[in-house]
């Protein structure tokens, strides 16, 4: 049934080298210029390969044909197919005061066999000769055409290298898979000129059948296995995880490995099975979203950085989104991003649940209540309708010198420039007084030596004694705050702290503006300004 394609072409390569044959060889470049306005084919000998083509002699002249208009593929070694015969090329640009010569083989060998390429069509079985064996590659020679076969289509069989079943010069049929005749590109296979490993796996296995593979190959995408030492199949890197962090991170088999999985897809015209490793395991999605609900509070792994926000893992390979909006009440600003960094874990509230994209979102300045959110303020009751209103603020000196001094030179900075409107006094306060005017804001720098300090002590005694309206309270994280320490005034900071030194953290300028945006809310809510 096959017999007369395969005559039909070879008549067909018989008819065009015959063609081709009273064809010049172009020697100089009157040759070639006058090739290059009429468009003519030259022909020439490839002189050697270089990093991006290969370097052709058309007499003493040398042109370059770049690596992908010489043929289909780049070769590890030029074919001998192509060595110390004339082979047809297009001339692609040329200047002959600038040594300047750039040619096609392809364009040529796709304008020489137009009628071959044309009479060709997928699923046809043709016949062939072996020009190269490649690690991942086979190429044959179909009457000057080049024919790709890759290292999928070459046998159902399991095998290291294609050079352990093919050889250079080796006569082989195959099927064609793909024909584009414009650019002579073809494309085959040798393996399903036999399909009896494929129809006896087909008729015991569906999609979801659970199946043990043996790691045959590793590849840039994944991994060839193999069924019973029969069927080779594919599982690709993204079927080994759900959700993965990286291809890297679940590249970690090896050749010999052996995997059970489940069958991923079954694609019967090109006779190729895939399989899936993370199908065996439950989707982290389902888990999350049958697991949660908004309200709860969950600790996870931040695992990057964004300009928007981070990606927290909360279950194993799932993230959720903590948008850089919701991490304070105080300042709604990209810069508070800057405390964070991957790795560190926090602790956050799920506000969002998308099932339909997959989706949650997670919110830090909602694990307490807004301090800002009773409009107006209630301190802004007590103050004048006139202005300039006063507003007293209080910055806690306990042992951060350089911040307290920081928070004051901000406070400097706001006093002049809302002096029309707010009559701001600044105070410091040490706790180690009897009697302390009741600020309206009180800025508290926290850190762990603050924390282990007396005066931690003293200032929730005070608060506790407050009567009447208490103070608007801002904590700043002012130093190193150790990732075990656990208190409110963390949380209402709404910026997390690291368990490694912060100092060099303090001179960033998102850090300070940060600060600046939190103290001028306060000012203005507390003063009764929008």
């Amino acid at each position: 049934m096959f017999l007369d394609p395969v005559v039909n072409l070879l008549q067909n390569i018989v008819n065009k080298t015959t063609s081709i044959e009273g064809v010049n060889l172009a020697q100089d470049w009157d040759a070639l210029l006058e090739a290059c306005d009429n468009e003519t084919i030259v022909f020439g000998y490839v002189d050697h390969k270089v990093e991006r083509g290969y370097m052709i002699r058309f007499g003493d002249i040398l042109g370059f044909a770049p690596r992908y208009r010489f043929d289909l593929c780049d070769y590890d070694l030029v074919p001998d197919i192509f060595i110390d015969k004339p082979l047809p090329f297009k001339i692609l640009s040329l200047d002959e005061d600038n040594d300047h010569l750039v040619v096609s083989r392809l364009d040529a060998v796709a304008e020489i066999h137009t009628d071959l390429l044309e009479s060709l069509s997928k699923n046809q079985i043709v016949q062939g000769v072996v020009s190269s064996v490649m690690d991942t590659l086979v190429t044959i020679d179909v009457g000057g055409i080049t024919c790709l076969i890759s290292q999928s289509e070459i046998s159902w069989q399991p095998f290291n290298h294609p050079s352990e079943l093919l050889e250079v010069g080796d006569q082989v049929s195959v099927k064609l898979l793909k024909v584009v005749p414009g650019k002579a590109y073809l494309t085959a296979s040798l393996k399903q000129l036999d399909n009896t490993c494929w129809q006896a796996f087909v008729d015991e296995h569906d999609v979801g059948s659970v199946v043990t593979v043996r790691v045959t190959n590793v590849t840039e995408f994944g991994y060839f296995v193999t069924y019973e030492n029969q069927l080779s199949g594919i599982l690709h890197w993204s079927e080994i995880s759900w959700k993965p962090r990286s291809k890297q991170s679940v590249m970690t088999y090896s050749k010999g490995d052996v995997l059970e999985v489940k069958v991923s897809d079954l694609d019967f015209e090109k006779q190729r099975v895939s399989f899936s490793l993370k199908a065996m395991q439950p989707d982290p999605v389902e888990i999350v979203f049958s697991e949660y609900q908004v309200g709860d509070i969950v600790t996870g792994v931040i695992r990057s950085r964004t300009d928007f926000g981070l990606f927290v893992e909360i279950a194993e390979n799932f993230n959720g989104l903590l948008h850089f909006s919701n991490l304070s009440w105080f300042s709604n600003s990209k810069n508070n991003l800057v405390n964070f960094r991957a790795g560190m874990p926090i602790r956050c509230v799920i506000i969002d649940i998308d099932k339909d994209n997959e989706r949650v979102g997670l919110g830090l300045k909602q694990l307490y209540q807004n301090p800002l959110e009773i409009q107006p303020s209630v301190h802004s009751l007590e103050k004048s309708p006139d202005f300039p209103r006063e507003v007293r603020v209080a910055v806690s000196s306990f042992f951060q010198a350089n911040c307290h001094n920081q928070v004051v030179g901000l406070l400097t900075d706001i006093q002049q420039k809302m002096r029309q409107h707010i009559n701001l006094q600044v105070d410091n306060v040490f706790f180690d007084h009897q009697e302390i005017v009741l600020p309206d804001i009180l800025v508290v720098l926290i850190s762990d030596d603050f924390f282990a300090s007396e005066a931690n002590q003293v200032f929730r005694a005070y608060l506790a004694s407050i009567k009447g309206t208490p103070p608007l309270i801002l904590p700043i994280v002012a130093d190193v705050v150790s990732e075990a320490q656990k208190d409110p005034l963390l949380e209402i900071a709404g910026l997390p702290v690291d368990g490694k030194p912060l100092q060099q953290w303090r001179v960033k300028s998102a850090y300070w503006s940060t600060v600046n945006k939190a103290l001028t809310k306060s000012v203005r809510y507390v003063a009764g300004l929008k």
